[in-house]
């Protein structure tokens, strides 16, 4: 059967692509659904399609995946920076694991893989602590429709900022660190940079915590 452009398609989510999406068919015809978790059972809308496969978006799930859990962040589904937090953890390491045996199998000879994953390929080691990890971080400045100062993340494939200073992944230093900046910029009138112009100072903030030194570094990146 052939899919077109803006078909809807029920699927039952089998898999996760690289870039966290779920994986479906319908009859043969592969469909890349962002947000769709593996075990729905979804309804998705074709928004480009190849000729095996096209990529759709999340209509409704009609059968939630056991494997699905509430984003800590209410901006997960938004924001471009996260990609698998409505699966559960547990499950977010079996993926892991057979994404890396995937890999060995087309890298190498599928008798190869087989033995380095049997005997050499150790379990994947969980984190203790799932979220206020990562001690690195970089924050677009800009203003949105009503004119604000924000910063946050892009949402996926656009420049776009996510308004979040209170990223559920990054230190939690983070949030008092951009609310300064933000502060000082508004205080002064120090304008943060505009893509469509070229004008305006401040590009992004990044911002390095040390967990054993517990200094915090503050880049300001500028035009």
């Amino acid at each position: 059967m052939e899919f077109r452009k803006n078909d809807l398609v029920t699927l039952e989510i089998e898999d996760c692509g690289i870039d966290g999406e779920g994986i479906g068919k319908a009859d043969g015809f592969t469909v890349f659904v962002k947000d769709a978790v593996i075990g729905d059972t979804v309804t998705a809308k074709i928004i480009k399609a190849k000729k095996h496969y096209g990529y759709g978006r999340l209509m409704e799930v009609l059968k939630p995946s056991p494997y699905r859990v509430e984003p800590k962040c209410a901006f997960a589904r938004q924001c471009g920076g996260c990609q698998l937090q409505a699966l559960s953890y547990e499950q977010q390491l079996v993926f892991k694991t057979n994404k890396v045996k995937g890999h060995l199998e087309r890298i190498g000879s599928r008798e190869y893989a087989m033995v380095i994953c049997l005997i050499c390929m150790e379990p994947i080691i969980g984190m203790d602590e799932l979220f206020h990890y990562r001690n690195k971080a970089q924050f677009p400045v800009g203003r949105n429709k009503e004119g604000k100062i924000v910063t946050g993340f892009y949402a996926g494939r656009t420049h776009n900022i996510i308004e979040n200073r209170d990223c559920a992944l990054g230190v939690a230093e983070n949030k008092e660190v951009l609310d300064r900046v933000i502060a000082h910029m508004e205080k002064y009138g120090i304008e943060p940079y505009n893509e469509a112009t070229g004008k305006g100072l401040v590009r992004h903030i990044l911002i390095r915590y040390g967990y054993f030194t517990k200094e915090v570094m503050v880049c300001l990146i500028l035009n």
